[in-house]
């Protein structure tokens, strides 16, 4: 690993990491508006991505599922690109594919955002901190084994660096980590650890996944360079767009 690669991640992981710690601390409307905001350069850096000329007039939608239900935000959000395509009159052609890119992009940017907010409000501090903590500890130790160990790759068409050695370190550090927190604060029985750690990774993994099939398909690297070293927003929060909705009901 480049020395000067390390040095990025880690300068932009502290520039978004603690920012977010200190906004879940904070939590109530504090943290609401920086996930807002979270949501709104994530949602802008897909539409950008996707080439929507119209993408401004999309991103005041994504603080719906923050204020209403959240099938309902999405339902609404389908109707409002369904009414922009037909004041543009546009090719029927193209009906499907924008609403469909449209309504995924809110799904997966602002839906697990709002949930991770409602697990702030309604689980507590520990468990919002609990969740962040092992998803970036998954994602860190992925990355590290898997850059210095991973041989053997999983979906190299996809995702690359994506390999069985990190998927299984990652899983292994995340749970150790789990059971000594879990050791000290007694969150759960240590059968939920287990369960929480195995889904915890696959749930990751697979968000981290689906986030490079949408960049392979839009021919991008990044969805945006406004964190050093790890790209965009969205690039950042990844990790939690299967993760979060899911992992809201189990706790």
């Amino acid at each position: 690993m480049a020395q000067s690669e390390l040095k990025n991640r880690i300068i932009g992981a502290l520039y978004f990491g603690i920012p977010f710690l200190l906004f879940i601390y904070l939590g109530g409307i504090y943290f609401k508006i920086f996930l807002i905001i979270l949501s709104i350069i994530s949602i802008y850096e897909l539409l950008k991505a996707s080439n929507n000329k119209d993408y401004y007039l999309f991103i005041p939608l994504a603080i719906l599922p923050f204020f209403i239900n959240k099938t309902l935000s999405i339902l609404i959000f389908i109707l409002y690109s369904y009414l922009i395509f037909l004041i543009r009159k546009d090719d029927p052609k193209n009906f499907l594919s924008n609403i469909c890119l449209n309504t995924i992009f809110l799904i997966i940017s602002s839906i697990p955002l709002s949930y991770f907010y409602d697990i702030r409000v309604e689980k507590g501090f520990k468990y919002a901190i609990l969740v962040i903590i092992s998803i970036w500890i998954i994602d860190i130790s992925a990355y590290l084994v898997g850059k210095n160990f991973g041989k053997h790759k999983i979906l190299p068409k996809i995702s690359p660096n994506k390999s069985y050695e990190g998927l299984i370190g990652s899983l292994i550090i995340t749970l150790l980590f789990l059971i000594i927190i879990n050791s000290i604060f007694k969150f759960f029985p240590l059968t939920f650890v287990i369960i929480f750690s195995i889904l915890t990774t696959i749930l990751s993994f697979l968000s981290d996944t689906f986030e490079s099939l949408i960049k392979r398909y839009f021919g991008v690297k990044d969805m945006g360079k406004i964190i050093v070293g790890h790209g965009g927003v969205f690039d950042r929060i990844d990790s939690l767009i299967f993760t979060i909705p899911i992992l809201y009901y189990i706790l």
